[in-house]
């Protein structure tokens, strides 16, 4: 006995598995939705950081918070697409670096307790930057 039947929307299907690589190609072209997304979403805890770094009086805050940044969107081979918000350490000029001691504190010689403002800001703005990813790439895969 044989069974025949009919499907419909592999096309359509196809199309927006086609669409999904396009928007999140790795390859040497780069990614560009990929890469504005990312960059999107970092921004909510980048301003949280820099608000964190000012509001503490305990921060020597001009400083601190004129150093912190969002890096540009890198490919790594395991873990694909990242990009880094903070205080980059190749970027600091002089040899007073200290933005992880106010981050963790430090023992000494003057030791000080520890006044996060990186762990704060991307627990306070983690889900509005899950929220910009989830609807950059809803709207990238119905393009």
């Amino acid at each position: 006995m044989a069974v025949s039947f009919r499907t419909e929307g592999f096309d359509e299907l196809i199309g927006d598995i086609n669409r999904m690589a396009n928007a999140l190609n790795t390859d040497a072209e780069g990614a560009p939705a990929a890469r504005r997304i990312l960059q999107a979403a970092a921004i909510p805890i980048d301003q949280q950081m820099k608000a964190n770094a000012s509001t503490d009086p305990k921060i020597i805050s001009n400083k601190l918070h004129g150093a912190i940044s969002t890096g540009r969107v890198k490919k790594h081979k395991r873990t694909g697409l990242h990009i880094t918000i903070g205080v980059h350490r190749k970027d600091w000029d002089d040899e007073d670096y200290y933005p992880a001691y106010v981050e963790y504190g430090h023992g000494g010689p003057g030791p000080a307790p520890a006044h996060p403002y990186v762990r704060p800001a991307f627990d306070t703005r983690q889900d509005e930057a899950f929220s910009i990813i989830r609807d950059g790439l809803l709207t990238e895969l119905r393009r």
